[in-house]
């Protein structure tokens, strides 16, 4: 079997994931900053020191760059959500500490960086009707989260009757509107996004 070329150490492999890497790196410092709109590729790839051959090796386009740094940031919230829920499944006795353990994480997550909170729901809105549909579906994965979630709790005596799905769509949207006026005011700490997902929830919600 031929061994991978390598250059200074780096097998070709390497060398792309970590140019991939830089750029989406790159794409949340302008992103996140500056913003979407006023970020071009050239502007991109004179952050992370590459050139725009090795973008577009890496990305069909600007759209394709903001898509996978939306994923892996969504991707990382909801695992970040779903390991504090079976965390607080293990001994909740009550819904709402499972429930609060996950509004915690979800919050903390974004709170941790701002600029992935303006990337996912300022930045990321509105840029094409694809996208448009792309963002739809992360919220349907979310719906279909806090729904498992409830039938957890369900199975374990903690409440009496699922939620209609569609209040979770409400409350997604609401969600997502409070995380928006809490990264333009400086005056909404983490702790008022927290009140008021709690009021959503209980007894918007779960009633």
């Amino acid at each position: 079997m031929t061994e991978p070329r390598l250059y200074r150490g780096q097998s070709m492999h390497d060398r792309r994931r970590d140019r991939r890497r830089r750029f989406c790196d790159s794409a949340i410092a302008l992103f996140g900053t500056d913003g979407y709109a006023a970020t071009s590729v050239s502007a991109v790839c004179r952050h992370a020191a590459l050139s725009s051959r090795q973008f577009y090796e890496e990305f069909g386009d600007r759209e394709h760059l903001l898509r996978t740094v939306y994923d892996e940031t969504e991707d990382a919230a909801s695992t970040a959500v779903i390991e504090a829920v079976e965390r607080s499944l293990e001994t909740a006795a009550e819904i709402e500490a499972v429930f609060d353990a996950g509004i915690r994480a979800f919050v903390e997550f974004f709170g941790a960086d701002p600029r992935l909170t303006r990337i996912c729901f300022v930045e990321a809105v509105g840029v094409s009707a694809e996208f448009e549909e792309h963002r739809a579906e992360h919220r349907t994965r979310w719906g279909a989260s806090l729904d498992a979630i409830s039938a957890a709790g369900a199975e374990r005596g903690l409440l009496t009757a699922r939620p209609d799905p569609l209040l979770w769509t409400g409350f997604i949207g609401a969600v997502n509107a409070v995380i928006v006026e809490q990264v333009r005011s400086a005056d909404l700490t983490t702790e008022d996004t927290l009140r008021v997902m709690r009021t959503l929830l209980r007894p918007g919600v779960l009633g």
